[in-house]
C-alpha cells in the first residue's frame, strides 16, 4: 500500500521505477521509434503507417519526392526525444510544401533536415540516427474543436500494465503545434474511471481555466473512446516489455485510437495536471505484479477514480459465475477467485483468509438459515473490486477451506451487474463442495433489514 504522499521527482523515478522495472533491452527498443512500431505491429496494435525509411544520405538524395502523399505526412527521427526533429506537413507537391503551422518548406530544406537527423542532431545521445516518414494523422473532430493547431494526444502512465495516471496534451501556437508541455502545450488531467478532464497546466500558467483561444472550460470534458484508450495503453506496455512506461496515443478521425510512442522515461508534469502524486499511485500497485490488460484497466478505474466519478453512471457490466476479485486490506492487496451466487443474500469469505488479510471482525453476528440448519456467523468489513467496481460490504466469516472458492458473493453486492451463467464457466461444471444453500432470500424485507 502507499506510504508516500510526496511528488515523484526525477531521481526517484529513475531509481525506483525505471532502473528497477525497465530492462536495458526494453529501454533500447522504446527509445527507437522504428523498433517500437515493429513491436506494436507484432501485437496487432494500431500505429501510424510507415511510408519510407532513410538510413543513409544516398537514400535521401535518390528518393523520388513525388511519391509522398500530397495531403500530408510526418518526418521523424527514429531516436528523437521531446518532439525534436518532427515536421508535420499538411500539403506537398513534390517540390514545395506547407507545415501544419503554415510554414513554407522547400525540397532542399526538407533534405537538409533529414540529413541533420542522420547526423544525430535530434537523437538522445546525439549519435547517428535514422530518419523516417509516416502517415499524417487526422485528429478526431472532437479534438479538432479543442485544438485547431497540431495533433493532440493522450498520455497514460502505467506500472505492471495498470494505468495509474493520464492526461490529454493539446498543442498551442506557443508550442509550435507540438504536444510538449515543456514547449508550452496545455496538459489536462483525466479521471481514470470516467475519462472526464480534471485540471489544466501550462508553462508559466499553472491553473488555466479555459482552453487557449476558446471559451471551453478545461474541467468536465469527456474524452472519446476512453475505455479503448485504456486497454490500448495496457496492451502497448505488454508489447514493449517495459514494466514502467508512458504510452502516447491519438484518436484518428477514421481509424480510431492509435499508439504514437512508447516512453521508457515518461515526464513528471502529469502530476501537475492531476494535482496528485504519481509516487503515491505507483506505490499502491507496485506489489500487485503484472496483470492481464483487461484486469489492469479494471483495477485502475477502481483505485484511481476522482470523488465525483461515483456519481457518473457507467454501462452495466456482465459477469460470470466465477470472477476474480481484488480485496483491499490495510497492508496489502490480494486477488482471489470468487463464486457469484444469486441464491445467497449476503457475501461470505473464508475466515483464514480474513485473518491473513487482517480484516476487522465486527461485534455483531449474522444469522444464516440454510439446508443444514441455523448458524450464527461473525461478520467482517471488507472492500473488494469486482469487474472494475469497488464494493464495500459486511461479509460473513466461515470455514471455506473445503470449498473451491475462498469467497462467495451474494446478490446484496451484485447490484448493477448482469450475470451470464455461461461467461467464465469451466468446461465441466464446478461444484462448490458442502456449500450451504442460503435461504435468507425467503425472509421478509423487515427481517433482511435487521440482518444488515
Amino acid at each position: 500500500m502507499a506510504v508516500s504522499q510526496e511528488i515523484l521527482g526525477m531521481n526517484a523515478r529513475n531509481y525506483l521505477y525505471i532502473r528497477k522495472y525497465n530492462t536495458g533491452d526494453a529501454r533500447h527498443a522504446a527509445d527507437n521509434k522504428l523498433e517500437t512500431k515493429r513491436r506494436l505491429l507484432a501485437y496487432h496494435i494500431p500505429t501510424p503507417k510507415l511510408i519510407i525509411t532513410f538510413p543513409t544520405r544516398k537514400s535521401i538524395l535518390s528518393y523520388d519526392w513525388r511519391q509522398l502523399p500530397p495531403n500530408g505526412f510526418v518526418i521523424k527521427p527514429a531516436r528523437g526525444w521531446g518532439g525534436g526533429g518532427i515536421i508535420a506537413m499538411q500539403q506537398w507537391d513534390g517540390v514545395h510544401g506547407e507545415t501544419i503551422t503554415g510554414e513554407k518548406i522547400s525540397l532542399k530544406t526538407l533534405e537538409s533536415h533529414l540529413i541533420d537527423i542522420l547526423d544525430g542532431a535530434y537523437s538522445l545521445q546525439y549519435l547517428p540516427d535514422v530518419a523516417f516518414i509516416e502517415e499524417l494523422i487526422t485528429p478526431h473532430p472532437f479534438f479538432k474543436k479543442l485544438c485547431p493547431v497540431g495533433l493532440p494526444d493522450v498520455r497514460i502512465i502505467l506500472l505492471h500494465r495498470i494505468p495509474v495516471m493520464a492526461m490529454v496534451r493539446l498543442p498551442t501556437r506557443a508550442s509550435n503545434g507540438k504536444a510538449n508541455l515543456a514547449l508550452g502545450a496545455l496538459g489536462i488531467g483525466i479521471d481514470m474511471r470516467t475519462g472526464i478532464t480534471l485540471h489544466g497546466y501550462m508553462k508559466h500558467e499553472e491553473s488555466p481555466h479555459f482552453i487557449p483561444g476558446t471559451k471551453i472550460k478545461i474541467h468536465g470534458i469527456k474524452i472519446p473512446h476512453w475505455d479503448e484508450l485504456l486497454l490500448l495503453a495496457t496492451r502497448s506496455q505488454e508489447a514493449s516489455e517495459l514494466g514502467f512506461a508512458g504510452i502516447d496515443m491519438v484518436v484518428d478521425a477514421k481509424q480510431g485510437p492509435m499508439v504514437l510512442e512508447v516512453n521508457a522515461r515518461p515526464g513528471l508534469s502529469i502530476q501537475n495536471t492531476n494535482r496528485a502524486s504519481l509516487r503515491t499511485r505507483l506505490e499502491r500497485v507496485e506489489n500487485m505484479g503484472d496483470m492481464p490488460p483487461e484486469r489492469g484497466v479494471e483495477v485502475a478505474k477502481s483505485l484511481f477514480s476522482a470523488p465525483f466519478a461515483e456519481k457518473v453512471p457507467l454501462e452495466r457490466k456482465t459477469i460470470g459465475i466465477i470472477e476474480e476479485v481484488t480485496i483491499e486490506a490495510q497492508e496489502t492487496i490480494r486477488i482471489i477467485p470468487a463464486k457469484i451466487d444469486t441464491g445467497a443474500f449476503r457475501s461470505s469469505i473464508d475466515e483464514r483468509l480474513a485473518y491473513e488479510l487482517r480484516l476487522p471482525v465486527l461485534d455483531k453476528t449474522v444469522h444464516i438459515h440454510s439446508a443444514t440448519g441455523h448458524q450464527a456467523r461473525p461478520k467482517t468489513a471488507v472492500t473488494f473490486i469486482l469487474a472494475g467496481k469497488r464494493i464495500r460490504t459486511n461479509a460473513s466469516l466461515t470455514d471455506r477451506s473445503q470449498m473451491n472458492f475462498p469467497m462467495l458473493i451474494g446478490r446484496r453486492d451484485l447490484g448493477g451487474f448482469i450475470i451470464d451463467p455461461m461467461k467464465n464457466a469451466p468446461q465441466q461444471e464446478v461444484t462448490d463442495y458442502h456449500e450451504p444453500i442460503n435461504t435468507t432470500d425467503r425472509l421478509t424485507d423487515e427481517q433482511r433489514n435487521n440482518q444488515r
